[in-house]
């Protein structure tokens, strides 16, 4: 950003803080404000949906430190006509200070990712660098497209609803009994479809307790949030859920068998309050709220706590307040696991697959192939990626998502992978890929051709600030959805992965959002509802007709050299009659 610009960057940003602490319900009981927040934004969920009430969630977040604070002033009641639109008014400023925010930290951060103009009392701010919408788009249709997958057999909302009709809430009843089992049922696949890929029952210290503590304390508490969804939507009783911590530590002590103490502590990190403002934990990482007073009430939003994704969450509290926990403990545990499930997704398509295959005793600097993947082509030859995979925690904001450019992050993948560029064309290379081949040979043919590409899979990231790189990155959702259609169609996936940012900035859709800022009026853009984007359906390995296809193929006598009059330049041949340690080009 050149000087001039940033000076009014900086001065603009001034002009936005101010106008934050200026919010009228920053003055009110702070206890108030967070209750009257936190009905409005149940009203929102319930009445337009969880997307059309993010606005309300975003402001939220940027106004927790004040809503948790304690802090006396004039008391906000929430039955009072002239308070809700004034807090509605002030939840949208900060939803656009939220937005605001993130331009600002990638502006400063990342060259040429936004572009600023000021003119005429007027600023507007646009992607300059497309990489940025795309990730945006690339989360939600991820997670729109996940969750039809996951939940594609659960059809018991209709039976919930009529069981807690006309119920009295939070009374066990027959009915109330027939209900919860399905409501756990419903809790497990969202904590299966959520981010979290250590093991349930695993016993790794994060802190005091256990991360099998942990889950079980989040599932209760999903649970809870679920069931009051429900209620809301059957008896149009909206609201949020006020908890003295006492009932529910004993709650947990009773359900659970876990000691008030540790549950205390689980707690702690699973609630936003006055401590974490203290240690500059962003109010986005969780959902649950405490009032700031001596023994207040934590409140939770029940359609906020049913999609929070609050695993994820307390491992980037973690991350904060005890990185030296999370290193130790969780980071390695994260990473294999993450091997583990992506080597998994290839498996399952019919693919070869080694992990964490080290090179050194070619190299000693030479970096260890974290999954290398083999396709058995039967006209060809084979076809194989190899592939980096980099597991940071998924990012909530800017902050985070920056986390991918250090050089010990998302970064180094594209170096580790121009160092394996060089090195697989080598005679040593040749000699290690032939190693990887299947000991038994090509099925058809003695001498084949061997196809090369490179590959650096995500837990999230979908290639955001990396767009002028040559490397294809994916994050693994969208690599599981693309596996899981291509029915071993490597030709599919091929195609997918070479022109998937050209289909998602097609099909993306952004809007220029405005607000005013004192005599200034302010226009950003910002990514909106857009048209889902899937793979199409491969039919490879299940079409009928596939092997008459490779006999055909064989019966005519045509062979895979016969592919090398214009041979690409990456491609290698491998005669596999010279021995599995010998390798050419």
């Amino acid at each position: 950003m050149e000087r001039e610009l940033k000076k009014q960057v900086q001065e603009f940003e001034r002009q936005l803080d101010a106008a934050l602490d200026a919010l009228p319900s920053r003055g009110w009981s702070a206890s108030s404000a967070l209750r009257l927040a936190s009905e409005l934004y149940e009203i929102g969920a319930f009445k337009t949906g969880i997307d059309a009430a993010g606005y309300i969630d975003r402001g939220y977040s940027i106004l927790a430190n004040s809503f948790v604070s304690g802090a006396d002033g004039t008391a906000a009641n929430v039955k009072s006509e002239a308070n809700v639109p004034q807090m509605l008014e002030d939840l949208a400023f900060a939803s656009h200070y939220y937005m605001i925010r993130e331009y600002l930290y990638y502006s400063y951060n990342v060259s040429g990712a936004m572009s600023w103009s000021f003119l005429d009392g007027r600023v507007e701010i646009r992607f300059a660098d497309k990489s940025i919408p795309r990730q945006f788009f690339t989360v939600h249709n991820d997670y729109l497209l996940g969750s039809r997958h996951h939940f594609r057999d659960f059809n018991h909302s209709e039976e919930i609803l009529r069981l807690l009709k006309d119920e009295p809430e939070g009374v066990i009843t027959p009915n109330l009994e027939a209900a919860l089992p399905l409501i756990r049922e419903e809790a497990d696949i969202k904590l299966a479809a959520y981010f979290s890929l250590i093991a349930p029952d695993s016993q790794i210290d994060l802190g005091g307790y256990t991360y099998e503590q942990f889950l079980n304390v989040y599932r209760m508490l999903l649970i809870k949030a679920l069931y009051h969804r429900y209620f809301a939507r059957a008896q149009d009783a909206l609201g949020a859920v006020y908890m003295p911590e006492t009932d529910l530590l004993r709650g947990i002590e009773e359900n659970l068998r876990i000691s008030a103490d540790t549950a205390r502590k689980i707690l702690q990190d699973l609630v936003y309050d006055r401590d974490a403002t203290a240690g500059r934990v962003d109010a986005s990482y969780f959902s649950l709220m405490r009032e700031g007073e001596p023994d207040g009430r934590i409140v939770m939003r029940p359609h906020h706590f049913a999609t929070a994704e609050g695993m994820v969450n307390v491992l980037r509290v973690i991350a904060q307040r005890r990185p030296n926990t999370f290193l130790e403990q969780v980071s390695n545990e994260i990473g294999s696991a993450f091997v583990r499930r992506v080597k998994a997704a290839w498996e399952v398509e019919g693919f070869i697959c080694h992990s964490e295959v080290p090179l050194r005793e070619f190299d000693a600097s030479l970096p260890d192939i974290d999954l290398l993947v083999i396709s058995v082509e039967p006209t060809l030859g084979y076809m194989i990626f190899v592939c980096e995979l980099k597991c940071p925690v998924p990012p909530r904001w800017a902050k985070d998502q920056l986390k991918v450019l250090n050089k010990d992050s998302v970064s180094k993948a594209f170096q580790q992978v121009e160092v394996l560029k060089r090195f697989i064309p080598t005679e040593d290379g040749m000699r290690f890929l032939s190693r990887m081949l299947p000991k038994e040979g090509h099925p058809h043919f003695e001498g084949f051709v061997v196809v090369i590409e490179y590959l650096i899979i995500t837990s999230d990231n979908a290639g955001m600030f990396f767009g002028a790189e040559s490397t294809r990155m994916i994050n693994f959702r969208t690599l599981e959805r693309l596996l899981r259609r291509s029915d071993g169609d490597m030709a599919l996936i091929q195609n997918v992965l070479r022109t998937y940012a050209e289909h998602a900035d097609e099909a993306l859709v952004t809007k220029m959002a405005e607000f005013q800022l004192g005599s200034l009026s302010v226009a950003y853009e910002a990514v909106t509802v857009s048209p889902l984007l899937e793979f199409p359906q491969g039919h490879w390995r299940s079409d009928p007709e596939r092997q008459a296809m490779i006999d055909a193929f064989i019966a005519d006598g045509m062979h895979p050299f016969d592919v090398l009059e214009h041979r690409p330049p990456d491609l290698v041949v491998v005669d596999h009659s010279r021995g599995n340690d010998e390798g050419g080009e």
